[in-house]
């Protein structure tokens, strides 16, 4: 019995845990982005967030006054992500007006591409997991000048989930 138990107890702790958004990017990466190297990191989460029905984490990069954002949606399953995963869901997250917005073919369940004046984000849907990865800040380039490093970035990204 006890012997059972410990191996039970062992398998579970063995396990390997699902990667959190700050697994997903290494520093090198993040400070290409942001034109200058990180000086700080930080993880939020997971927290359940009840308007979009998932569990949101983020892991925050800073370099000066700019920072790069990770941030994962995980949901109870992929019909739930694809539901919630709407233009209106990327538009919500930016805190300026868009004035960049497109739908991505061929990459993950979907992708969506956005920017504004003041920063630039690229989400991608896989199964249940919404992945972003947000540029804000006093950037060295215009937000929409991201796209493809943003894409190849999230892209990397979403192929650790």
């Amino acid at each position: 019995m006890i012997s059972t138990v410990l191996l039970g107890f062992a398998v579970v702790a063995s396990a390997p845990r699902a990667p959190g958004p700050c697994d997903l990017l290494d520093k090198a990466t993040v400070s290409s982005l942001l034109g200058r190297p990180v000086t700080d990191v930080s993880h939020t989460g997971p927290a359940r967030d009840e308007d979009i029905g998932g569990t949101l984490s983020f892991c925050t990069y800073r370099a000066g006054a700019a920072a790069l954002i990770v941030s994962q949606i995980t949901f109870a399953n992929a019909a739930a992500a694809q539901k919630a995963t709407t233009k209106e869901l990327v538009e919500g997250r930016m805190e300026d007006e868009v004035t960049a917005f497109k739908d991505v073919p061929g990459v993950g369940d979907r992708a969506f591409w956005a920017a504004t004046e003041t920063g630039a984000e690229f989400v991608i849907l896989k199964g249940a997991t919404v992945l972003g990865v947000s540029l804000g800040g006093k950037l060295p380039r215009p937000p929409a000048s991201y796209e493809a490093a943003l894409r190849a970035a999230a892209t990397a990204a979403a192929a650790k989930l």
